[in-house]
């Protein structure tokens, strides 16, 4: 199993530069996946996106995800097939 330590230190010491990020606030939307509602899936998809265009670590946090091999998720507006 990978040890994803320094990725995951070097991910939140960018997110308290940041003074926080949002997507810390709503992180349901973030796993699409678990929402059987196509409607409300693809709603919650594009609201991860738009809100993760405008976060100040956006980089950083597709970063971390290629990098650990995030397969679930939105991170920095993708989605898994698009990482």
């Amino acid at each position: 199993m990978w040890n994803h330590g320094q990725q995951h230190a070097q991910l939140l010491l960018a997110i308290e530069s940041a003074g926080g990020v949002d997507c810390a606030k709503l992180p349901d939307v973030f796993f699409p996946e678990d929402i059987a509602n196509k409607a409300v899936r693809e709603s919650a998809i594009e609201a991860a996106k738009a809100i993760c265009d405008a976060c100040p670590i956006k980089w950083q946090c597709f970063e971390y995800a290629t990098t650990t091999g995030q397969e679930h998720g939105i991170w920095a507006g993708t989605l898994p097939h698009e990482r």
